[in-house]
């Protein structure tokens, strides 16, 4: 269920690279919703994007799982209860398997029982019935996942063993019985310890045997008679009998079982897909919303659960995000610390969260198909490249990238001259907002705002009423993204004025930005 099948012959690019994936945090945001079961959590690391038929059916199945919520405790125990049969599946095929394999497939099916009663009244027939397999592993109707071979002929060599048993057991609670008569002395069971005070009176009594002789104590056995050995011959002889007995009904329930390994993997995978369901659904507890599908981004008050949670403990309030995100370019503008860099995160994550199946941080949100998403950041150099380069040779490769993506691009052309960096910055701008992708770009070079036609947000507006310092100036700061962009505010150098920046300082700065 949460695997993107790709046509014959095409390569498709990566969804993430490695760089964009830590940039939103995806692997940090959704290890929270971690699958329970041996089988959840092998299929939590193979996940995938889905594509947009999946998604719909992936979205539908979430939804009549929610109809479980509140046997929510009890499908959660079995699923955590559940054995890894895996490799007692391989054992059984390959006619290797012991009584432990076997074991384990009957607690596997007894689980799948239970889990199947609990859920199908709200997903009918979603977990075929194991009833079959059942009856062959448990003939005698039990119950019990406990494993024992069982058939007629070891049910008859069982009770006759049991029989001589307890033939045996009496003819030994005999001896015991003529010893205490004879010796005042009880023994407990045919084999005991006596203090070598007491032993005395028995080491020339026919009724007993040394085993052992210590410096305390001496450990006796009681004698067993002709009639007693007889018997014991002949409890060897059936136990031996009894152990071929199982072993040939062991590797006839192989065989049996072997014919019914693809119906067993089948149903892991569908207690797999259910397992990273549930626990998908937990997020509903942390107020993530099921996504809708559509040709644009629409977001209402969404969040990026960790920046949120280290803003909180930060001890500041959190500024949802409110926007909306078309095909081309969307600009954002404004002054740093105005939160641009976090609207990319969570924007990212929210349309890779949907993607992957996931419920997502917002109140509301409308996500397009995306395909691939790449981050285009502020970056060391890598491979002998400048940061510059490296950010240029990422940017580069989207231009490739087969399908729709969502490209993050955040301070673009800033690691050269700024004359160079803003054309490129415009050029790129330009060129995205025709692009059937869809680009966010934070900026702050003018021309591009200003030259641009694409959808364009402000941030980060300053609130000066009060008492502003370099302790407070955070709160002061409005993270909501406001209409259109706004590049002649004077905030910057206003709060430069603030904060104690020469006065010629300030006037010089004035008089420049007015005449831009």
């Amino acid at each position: 269920m949460n695997s993107k099948k790709e046509a014959p012959g095409q390569s498709a690019p990566a969804f993430f690279d490695e760089k964009t994936e830590n940039f939103l945090l995806f692997r940090d945001v959704i290890q929270k919703y971690k699958p329970i079961s041996v089988f959840g959590r092998k299929a939590f690391l193979r996940l995938k994007p889905l594509g947009s038929e999946e998604l719909k059916e992936h979205f539908n199945f979430l939804s009549k799982i929610k109809r479980c919520e509140n046997d929510r405790l009890r499908i959660e125990h079995i699923l955590e209860d559940f054995h890894e049969v895996v490799e007692s599946l391989k054992m059984i095929e390959i006619g290797r398997a012991t009584q432990v394999d076997l074991f384990e497939l009957k607690r596997f099916v007894h689980h799948h029982a239970l889990l199947k009663s609990l859920i199908q009244k709200h997903i009918p027939d979603y977990l075929h019935s194991l009833d079959d397999l059942w009856r062959i592993l448990d003939p005698q109707n039990s119950g019990s996942y406990a494993f024992a071979p069982q058939n007629q002929e070891i049910s008859i060599l069982t009770k006759k063993c049991e029989s001589i048993q307890f033939e045996i057991s009496k003819l030994y609670h005999e001896r015991a019985e003529e010893i205490k008569f004879r010796f005042g002395i009880l023994p407990k069971d045919k084999r005991f310890i006596i203090n070598r005070r007491d032993a005395k009176i028995l080491l020339n009594s026919d009724l007993v045997m040394v085993e052992r002789e210590g410096i305390k104590s001496y450990t006796f056995i009681i004698r067993p008679t002709d009639k007693i050995l007889a018997l014991e011959d002949e409890l060897l002889n059936l136990e031996n009998q009894l152990k071929d007995a199982q072993n040939q009904e062991v590797k006839r329930l192989i065989k049996e079982v072997a014919k019914h390994t693809d119906r067993i993997r089948n149903e892991i995978i569908k207690i797999a897909d259910l397992d990273i369901a549930f626990a998908q659904l937990r997020s509903l507890r942390d107020k993530l919303v099921f996504p809708e599908f559509d040709s644009r981004i629409d977001l209402k008050d969404a969040f990026h659960p960790l920046i949120l949670e280290s803003v909180k403990l930060d001890g500041f309030e959190y500024t949802p995000l409110t926007g909306s995100f078309q095909k081309g370019l969307t600009m954002i503008f404004g002054p740093n610390m105005g939160g641009k860099t976090t609207t990319l995160r969570t924007v990212g994550l929210v349309c890779a969260m949907a993607m992957y199946g996931f419920l997502v941080p917002t109140c509301q949100a409308t996500v397009p198909q995306i395909d691939w998403i790449r981050y285009i950041g502020i970056t060391p150099g890598v491979d002998g490249l400048s940061g510059f380069a490296t950010q240029i040779t990422a940017m580069a490769e989207t231009f490739n990238m087969k399908g729709r993506g969502l490209i993050l691009v955040d301070e673009f052309g800033v690691g050269t001259n700024p004359y160079e960096g803003e054309a490129l910055a415009t050029a790129l701008a330009d060129t995205l907002a025709k692009s059937s992708n869809f680009s966010i770009m934070v900026t702050h070079y003018r021309k591009a705002i200003e030259s641009v036609k694409c959808k364009k947000y402000t941030m980060g507006r300053l609130n000066f009423d009060g008492k502003i310092s370099a302790e407070n100036v955070r709160a002061k700061i409005d993270h909501h993204l406001v209409n259109g962009a706004v590049t002649k505010l004077g905030d910057a150098i206003k709060l430069s004025e603030i904060l104690g920046l020469p006065n010629e300082v300030i006037k010089k700065a004035r008089k420049i930005l007015d005449n831009k």
